[in-house]
């Protein structure tokens, strides 16, 4: 009977996760296509990444000449990122060459990122379909991942699925996937190898995979030390190589100041970044899970230059929660909720003690398998052999030595981490909590359990939703286009396609399909080495923020006075001038 209902609810499980997932994508392309319809896109980043992607695939790699506070450098994207994923990308235009293809593709990856969670929390919760089901949601109602969907489009959010995916290759050992996820993930930006090497280290420590972590540990700072190193100085040297770094200017001039200021000044993090904003970033990154990834906090460690990148910066968007920045955070925080929901299960199963043996901290389950290896761990890490090319120049004896001091440094440290982490202390107030923890867990079974973790699940994926709504809701559309935006269509149409151009931020992805292309109030440019003035400009003074609007309409006058252009349309707020002909 057991096995029956167990069986409903598999079904079952997978039905709503099946439903959730296409729910998802229809809901989510409809508001990111509404969004870029009602002229709520930007050019930061979606101009930016559709004019790139439409010179690769005309045979300009990677260029683009959008400028602003972010850019002031030469037209190509890769002295801003390294995103090779691009390449790949501009095949998509083969089939649509839109800025709503981009939009509809994000959302179509990051859906299809409910699959490894739903395949994971099946394989750390076998007894518990349902919950598994109810991971999904949580993972599709984070607003983590609704902001990365809304808000244009961005390379880095395909790392998402991708890193997902590695998860689920290494859980079930399918290397090769893996290898290939962690690749085509570190591809999307520059600072995602440095996760994926933080997750090398994880399958070196958890996982016996020596040989494959220290490939993705070595491989992963590599290649970002590549990206950030001789890469993107390369396309744009000189001492402002890294413009995003006014957002770390606290800590220093320049990352070389800013470490030996952390130096002699550690308590600059605790005075300048402990803030009760950065609190409720870090928990709204949790509080899909119920806060049961703090239960599995091994999973969080490649979070942590993602989660530096975004604390350690005076730019409240970055730690705001709901913008692209979280894309390599989310994968991890998914896995660390599901094995702390099973660690917790557990926990609670050896308080009532029933035989549902707690997670392994170290080796996962790999059915009949589990048991002997187990048994044998102790033996593999002994004798465990190094990579060829470090074991070839070693005489015998000197690698019989080396192993020796290997395996002790090895067993001081697993010692030394005990300590740490059950001091008696601890141990005598673990032994008393669990004391009183026992009598409730003899009166709630774990099939109410369930249910109860499901309801506060539930609860807390509302009110992340609610704290975060403030920023959500200045994405989404409030309107289906209208007379207005057929008016605004009816100026764009007058641009020849061809035609250098000018657009203030919320036109500039409906004209980014062009080889020269500016953001106002910029509307000159230089491209293959030479300076040019754009032949149109258009501005849509009600999407100008209200502190600008008196410069923006003085800096338009000042253009139509001076006889370089002059007004050639306006409809809806929207000025339209062309360049005269000297």
């Amino acid at each position: 009977m057991k096995l029956v209902n167990l069986r409903v609810q598999s079904w079952l499980a997978w039905g709503l996760v099946v439903l959730a997932t296409l729910a998802y994508f229809l809901e989510m392309s409809h508001q990111a296509v509404l969004r870029y319809d009602t002229f709520k896109a930007t050019a930061f980043d979606l101009g930016n990444y559709d004019q790139a992607i439409w010179n690769t695939l005309h045979g300009r790699p990677f260029q683009f000449t959008n400028q602003a506070i972010d850019w002031y450098g030469p037209p190509t994207r890769l002295g801003v990122h390294f995103e090779p994923i691009l390449l790949p990308l501009a095949l998509l235009y083969l089939i649509r060459s839109d800025p709503r293809t981009l939009l509809v593709f994000q959302t179509l990856v990051l859906a299809l990122g409910a699959l490894p969670v739903f395949l994971l929390a099946r394989y750390y919760l076998p007894r518990w379909p349902l919950l598994a089901a109810l991971c999904v949601v949580a993972y599709l109602l984070a607003p983590a991942l609704l902001g990365l969907n809304i808000f244009d489009f961005h390379a880095v959010s395909l790392a998402t699925p991708l890193l997902l995916y590695a998860l689920l290759a290494l859980t079930y050992r399918r290397y090769v996937l893996l290898v290939l996820c962690c690749f085509l993930a570190a591809s999307c930006k520059e600072d995602v190898p440095l996760a994926v090497g933080l997750l090398g280290l994880l399958m070196i420590w958890r996982y016996r995979l020596p040989r494959l972590g220290l490939a993705l540990f070595i491989g992963g700072f590599l290649w970002s030390a590549l990206a950030f190193g001789v890469i993107i100085p390369h396309f744009f040297p000189g001492q402002q190589a890294n413009n995003f770094w006014y957002r770390y200017e606290t800590l220093g001039s320049s990352p070389g100041a800013a470490i030996v200021n952390l130096l002699l000044h550690p308590w600059l993090l605790f005075t300048t970044f402990l803030t009760i904003e950065r609190v409720y970033y870090l928990a709204s990154l949790i509080r899909n899970t119920g806060f049961l990834a703090l239960l599995a906090p091994e999973w969080l460690i490649p979070t942590l230059p993602s989660l530096a990148v975004n604390t350690l910066n005076t730019d409240p968007a970055l730690y705001s929660g709901v913008y692209h920045y979280n894309a390599t955070i989310i994968p991890f925080v998914v896995l660390a909720g599901i094995v702390g929901l099973r660690r917790f299960l557990a926990l609670w199963a050896n308080w009532r003690g029933e035989p549902l043996p707690p997670m392994e901290l170290m080796v996962p389950e790999r059915g009949k398998e589990k048991v002997r290896e187990r048994e044998q761990a102790g033996a593999a890490a002994a004798r465990g052999t190094w990579p060829a090319w470090l074991r070839w120049p070693l005489s015998l004896a000197a690698g019989q030595r080396l192993q020796a001091w290997r395996t002790g440094c090895l067993l001081r440290l697993q010692k030394l981490a005990l300590h740490l982490l059950r001091p008696a202390w601890w141990r005598g107030h673990w032994q008393r909590f669990c004391a009183r923890m026992i009598p409730l867990a003899q009166q709630i079974n774990l099939t109410r359990l369930q249910w109860y973790a499901t309801l506060w699940i539930l609860l807390l994926i509302g009110v992340n939703y609610v704290a975060e709504a403030p920023i959500l809701n200045s994405f989404w559309a409030n309107h289906e286009p209208g007379p207005r935006e057929q008016h605004i269509e009816q100026l764009l149409s007058m641009i020849p396609p061809d035609a250098s151009v000018s657009a203030g931020d919320n036109l500039n992805p409906h004209l980014s399909e062009r080889q020269r292309l500016a953001v106002f109030p910029s509307f000159t440019g230089t491209i293959d080495g030479r300076q040019y003035t754009v032949d149109y400009i258009i501005v849509d003074l009600n999407a100008v923020f209200p502190e600008d609007r008196a410069s923006t309409i003085e800096i338009l006058n000042r253009l139509t006075a001076s006889g370089q252009f002059r007004l050639i349309a306006r409809a809806e707020g929207v000025v339209l001038l062309k360049r005269n002909s000297s």
